[in-house]
């Protein structure tokens, strides 16, 4: 970063009384295009490990730059070859892996964008109408399943005309070998050198939480705007060989994009996580931490919640952990006070100098936004404005703000969507982006926007008050901290809020050794005590938290109980829970339902 940035604002008053917000800092520089940026990188550092993945062994293997460079022009030659084109562009199943990179900046190289697909989509059953409609809004001419047996039952009734390639290839399929066995010509170069900031890379679909997925038109420009932004207070470390460990898909524009083209941009490597922050699978996102030593680390709060679970109890972790780290963010929501003094407090103790933990708010539409490049304590603050992005704030109550984007950095609409484009843009051209903020204060907007919740999930009491569902929702798990993992928030047309909860089961264990934490008296003692106080201090009932019932079950992903990033979807999970809900509400309530 940059020594010491001063976090800056301007702020317009429109005569409607909404707020046009711009940074005074000048962005860093622009690219042309990501595929300059890796054969650039490639000609610089062709040894350099991009993309490393365990096999079948155990051992990591390594995709270089050189490689990758030289893999993604044989399979861009073979698109050409094959008649891939803009009408008939790639659907992508498959995991994050070499096959997915080379598949997706193969098409890059030859100006056709593809589509990374959810793996939930095409491996759940719940979650196959979500792949079906992807696919008929995208319409493929190719679909690369690197593991077909694992899609086809996805597949099946999706009405596809396609060219499968998979891995091994078959008499049906082309095996991806001969992709790769492909000699690139001048043809690639012509293409490549014809690449501009407006051409298309790749359709990226929403997570879908209040319908149907809709397919994302993302350019080169976006991710100028992106690395720009980003740029106006860090340098490019390309000498620095940094390494992030991965567990986020790349159907995710923040890992599959974002943090992509970031760490291209630094000539960086990308290690790919197969655990996830859920019981049961994050431990072996312990031993592959153990094994990279990463340099830079990401992840959403629920993730550095399990983290700092594990390097609290593991010294020798730990001191390995903060030995190589120079650079760690989160994002997705916003980082619980608790948690952050308990992540301040393994720095402290395992670093000669406590480092920043930096975020921002962006979306699958808009990469350029909010950023917070400063240093401060508040880390509930998502940010300021971008630079060289224009935001709008529209008062929602309550100080409030329905947030909204304009610039480079946003999408120039929905892939064969006009209706839903024309809906997405006010009349000014300012994105919105369904997400509310707040200023931490009103008096010192220097200070940063924070993170206030999704307008959508907003909901009102029986009285007709409104509850900030987002907001409380950080609230509550700040309370109850560290024995709370996440919770959602009920009480639409009811009397009172109650909650959901799903508990930090390590803690909670801790606290009652030997019991059932979900019935154990003291693991309930020490939630309601925590939630006590914050009804102590919020006693409106828009915030005050009447019940409470503790979760057995982790969030569903295949049924959009949580986003693959890890946010919980609060409207999917009082769908699918609705027998829960109406224990929160009984006039008797059962012996699980806590009432405070």
């Amino acid at each position: 970063m940059v020594a010491d940035p001063i976090p800056l604002v301007d702020i317009e008053i429109k005569p409607d009384d909404s707020l046009i917000l711009r940074s005074p800092h000048e962005p860093g520089s622009h690219i042309q295009n990501m595929v300059d940026v890796l054969i650039d990188r490639a000609g610089r550092f062709p040894d350099r490990t991009l993309v490393a993945e365990k096999a079948d062994d155990g051992q990591w293997k390594h995709l270089t730059y050189a490689a990758a460079v030289a893999g993604a022009r044989s399979v861009a030659q073979w698109l050409l070859d094959n008649g891939a084109s803009v009408k008939h562009p790639i659907a992508i199943l498959s995991r994050s892996s070499w096959f997915h990179f080379l598949t997706a900046w193969g098409a890059q190289m030859a100006a056709i964008p593809y589509t990374p697909v959810s793996v939930a989509y095409s491996t759940v059953p719940g979650a196959f109408p979500k792949l079906h409609h992807v696919l008929e809004r995208v319409e493929p001419g190719f679909v690369f399943a690197e593991t077909f047996a694992d899609h086809e039952a996805g597949l099946t009734g999706a009405h596809l005309d396609a060219t499968i390639v998979s891995s091994g290839g078959t008499d049906d399929h082309v095996g991806f070998d001969e992709l790769l066995a492909t000699t690139a010509t001048a043809e690639v170069d012509r293409v490549i050198n014809s690449i501009g900031p407006d051409t298309v890379t790749r359709y990226m679909f929403t997570s879908g939480s209040t319908g149907m997925p809709k397919g994302v038109i993302h350019t080169h420009r976006m991710a100028s705007h992106f690395l720009a932004g980003f740029g106006a207070f860090s340098d490019s470390q390309t000498s620095n060989e940094s390494r992030v460990l991965d567990w986020m898909p790349w159907s995710h524009v923040g890992a599959g994009v974002m943090r992509l083209n970031a760490v291209i941009t630094n000539a960086g490597s990308v290690y790919l996580d197969r655990g996830r922050p859920i019981p049961g699978q994050f431990q072996t996102t312990i031993d592959n931490i153990r094994d990279v030593l990463p340099t830079t680390h990401s992840g959403s709060p629920l993730g550095w919640s399990m983290l700092a679970d594990a390097l609290e109890h593991d010294d020798d972790l730990a001191r390995s952990f903060f030995a190589n780290l120079n650079t760690a963010n989160y994002g997705s929501a916003a980082m619980p006070a608790p948690l952050a003094a308990r992540l301040n407090a393994l720095m402290d103790k395992y670093m000669d100098e406590r480092i920043q933990m930096t975020t921002s708010l962006l979306s699958t539409e808009v990469s350029a936004c909010l950023l917070r490049y400063w240093e401060t304590d508040d880390l509930e603050v998502a940010g300021l404005p971008t630079p060289g992005a224009e935001l709008k704030l529209l008062a929602v109550g309550a100080g409030r703000y329905e947030l909204r984007a304009r610039g480079g950095g946003v999408t120039p609409g929905y892939l064969n969507a006009p209706e839903a484009t024309a809906e997405a843009f006010d009349e000014d051209g300012f994105f919105k982006m369904g997400d509310a903020v707040r200023f931490l204060d009103p008096d010192n907007p220097t200070r940063g926007l924070c993170f206030a919740g999704r307008v959508a999930e907003d909901f009102k009491l029986q009285s007709g008050t409104w509850v900030s569902a987002g907001n409380l929702r950080a609230q509550v798990v700040a309370a109850a901290s560290p024995y709370v993992r996440d919770a959602v928030v009920c009480g639409l047309n009811e009397d009172y809020v109650a909650l959901l909860l799903w508990p930090n089961i390590a803690k909670c264990q801790a606290v009652a050794p030997g019991e059932d934490i979900y019935t154990s008296s003291a693991v309930h003692d020490v939630i309601s005590a925590g939630l006590a106080t914050h009804n102590a201090d919020n006693p409106q009932s828009s915030v005050r938290v009447a019940r409470y019932l503790l979760l057995e079950t982790e969030p569903n992903l295949g049924t959009y109980e949580i986003t693959e990033k890890g946010y919980v979807n609060q409207r999917a999970v009082q769908e699918h829970r609705s027998a829960e809900v109406e224990r929160l509400f009984a006039a008797a309530p059962d012996s699980r339902v806590v009432v405070l």
